[in-house]
């Protein structure tokens, strides 16, 4: 791997894989949304170009001269109340991407899909690559999407293109600078007085660093058609809320609701946020989503890839921090 396409590369998770290759000498170009940030690459040395994922010619001059394309670039929202530019990035970019890399001959392709594009396992069990997607009671366009995108990808792999998946668990640490609904979960916690709360169930987590590494091992070490969970901690919502109290040296006691209490405060939230239009400080969606936890193993990627995982008081803290040196808090 000698030079290397990032699109989403401002982004959060972008941003740190293009790092990740540069540490490893790898020539970087960037494809970022036009009027996009670029912060998160200051000091980095890479070529930033601008374009729309949804262009099929923007797709094609992106890849020329590449050998290695990593696919990062997607809508991650909690809350869409109309998903339609969200199905749109998630499904037709990613087919522009791919087909632009078949056609330009590119080495391998990763595409980044997420844990949600699984699906939940069953009640005490702990999920895999392997684990079905089975989330069709919700309306939730992010898993959705993501799930449509990653058997897009996989088709593409069968057909011949060196297409390998990555599937990273709910991402936190620093230069979330949007910030994503990973990196809301934290500052929201922080928004909230009195005690913390938190409510049944529970999700996989993983630091952007560790994701983002596991990224550039799969083009190093990984092969076709293969999908690689990239995810750290399975923590239930109150554990994650006492780690988010750890990490912002509060140490509130944490307070587990009902959850019908939860359900009524999070259904408020959306009343709130429609009549303001901002986002809720927690999405119905993902609130549903994750009453059923949805833990994940990746020791399929510990032993394929050599992927190695931090703490989550590591993240949490890194987090905080860049969100208070950046006014996000």
């Amino acid at each position: 791997m000698k030079r290397a396409l990032v699109t989403g590369g401002c982004g959060f998770l972008g941003s740190w894989i293009v790092k990740k290759l540069r540490a490893r000498d790898v020539e970087v170009r960037v494809l970022a949304a036009p009027g996009e940030k670029q912060d998160n690459l200051e000091g980095v040395t890479c070529e930033v170009i601008e374009g729309d994922v949804r262009d099929p010619v923007g797709c094609q001059r992106a890849v020329e001269g590449v050998d290695t394309v990593f696919h990062a670039a997607a809508i991650y929202d909690a809350w869409a109340p109309d998903p339609t530019r969200m199905y749109d990035v998630n499904l037709r970019g990613t087919f522009h991407v791919l087909e632009a890399s078949r056609r330009a001959g590119v080495e391998r392709v990763i595409y980044t899909a997420s844990i949600v594009s699984l699906g939940r396992p069953e009640l005490g069990q702990v999920g895999d690559e392997r684990t079905a997607f089975e989330s069709w009671d919700l309306d939730f366009p992010y898993a959705r999407s993501k799930y449509f995108s990653r058997e897009l990808a996989e088709s593409f792999a069968a057909w011949g293109l060196d297409v390998r998946v990555v599937c990273p668990g709910i991402v936190l640490g620093p230069n979330d600078i949007r910030p994503t609904p990973s990196g809301e979960l934290i500052r929201a916690s922080l928004k909230v007085p009195g005690p913390a709360v938190a409510f049944a169930g529970g999700a996989s987590y993983v630091d952007v660093r560790d994701a983002a590494e596991v990224h550039v091992l799969a083009a190093l070490r990984g092969k076709r058609g293969e999908r690689y969970v990239a995810t750290a901690h399975n923590l239930s919502n109150t554990q994650l809320a006492q780690a988010i109290e750890r990490g912002t040296d509060r140490n509130r006691k944490v307070r587990t609701l009902p959850v019908a209490a939860a359900r009524a405060i999070v259904r408020g939230f959306e009343v709130q946020s429609r009549l303001t239009s901002e986002p809720p400080l927690l999405a119905r969606t993902f609130f549903e989503f994750t009453l059923k936890p949805a833990y994940f193993t990746s020791e399929k990627a510990k032993r394929e890839l050599g992927a190695t995982f931090r703490p989550i008081d590591e993240s949490v803290r890194d987090a905080v921090r860049w969100f208070r040196e950046h006014g996000m808090i």
